[in-house]
């Protein structure tokens, strides 16, 4: 009748984390991004892995949920019910809702186009007056940005990646500006062969941007919680671990 307090005040001594309660499980609400963030994709992506491993290091689980990228700010801003949002780009008037991690994703920002309208986009002033697609609540970086809302370039916003491809191929928009890898995963997974084929980029990046968890300033956790996972980011680059999710994103392991 001694062996199970005995026994537990071993694992006491020698382990005490082993009695440890688990630590509280954080609800982070996301986008499809692919390939980066998915729903379907093993881990959820090697992004998702990432934030879900470096959080289970500092104590928590993990809970993705999963809704359109035009609900995501808000819901994550003034719901409560969430306790991060990821991946964002930084952008100040962000800063009166959340907090921001340190980066977490480096990514590079290209124009998709038609071979055969042979569109030259390599530099910005290349683009002036074409007729851009876009995604809803994606912002492509100040300056491009700044060139919508002047007038110089028109852009239309749809709700995902392939709906832009689509009107790219029906040459309803002339540039389609996209992260490159998440392009080439769309291309590569959801559209037919013959029509990926007749796709091709930009060369040289017009924005070359990171990323960040972002936490809300209306959950009591936000600055706790960012500066633990921090800690555990810092701690992941260090090592070289951080880098092992990307190779294995490029190893098809996702």
């Amino acid at each position: 009748m001694r062996l199970i307090p005995l026994l537990a005040l071993w694992l006491f001594l020698t382990c005490p984390s082993a009695l440890a309660a688990p630590g509280r499980e954080l609800n982070i609400i996301v986008g499809e991004w692919p390939p980066f963030i998915a729903e379907r994709a093993k881990h959820h992506g090697p992004v998702a892995h990432l934030i879900s491993d470096l959080f289970k290091e500092a104590g928590y689980q993990v809970k993705f949920h999963f809704a359109p990228w035009g609900r995501v700010y808000s819901l994550a801003a003034n719901s409560q019910l969430y306790d991060a949002t990821a991946v964002w780009m930084h952008k100040p008037e962000r800063e009166q809702d959340f907090l921001f991690s340190e980066a977490v994703l480096q990514e590079q920002f290209v124009f998709f186009s038609l071979k055969s309208r042979q569109l030259q986009a390599e530099r910005l002033e290349q683009i002036i007056g074409l007729r851009l697609g876009g995604d809803i609540a994606y912002s492509y970086g100040p300056e491009l940005d700044k060139m919508v809302a002047d007038g110089k370039v028109s852009q239309q916003r749809v709700t995902d990646v392939k709906q832009n491809f689509g009107k790219l191929l029906r040459e309803r928009i002339d540039l389609y500006p996209q992260e490159l890898r998440v392009g080439l995963a769309e291309l590569q997974n959801q559209l037919d062969p013959a029509s990926a084929a007749l796709i091709t980029h930009s060369q040289t990046p017009f924005l070359r941007n990171d990323s960040f968890v972002m936490f809300p300033h209306k959950m009591p956790d936000s600055a706790k919680l960012r500066d633990k996972f921090n800690l555990q980011l810092q701690q992941a680059i260090a090592s070289g671990r951080y880098r092992d999710y990307f190779d294995r994103l490029a190893k098809g392991e996702y």
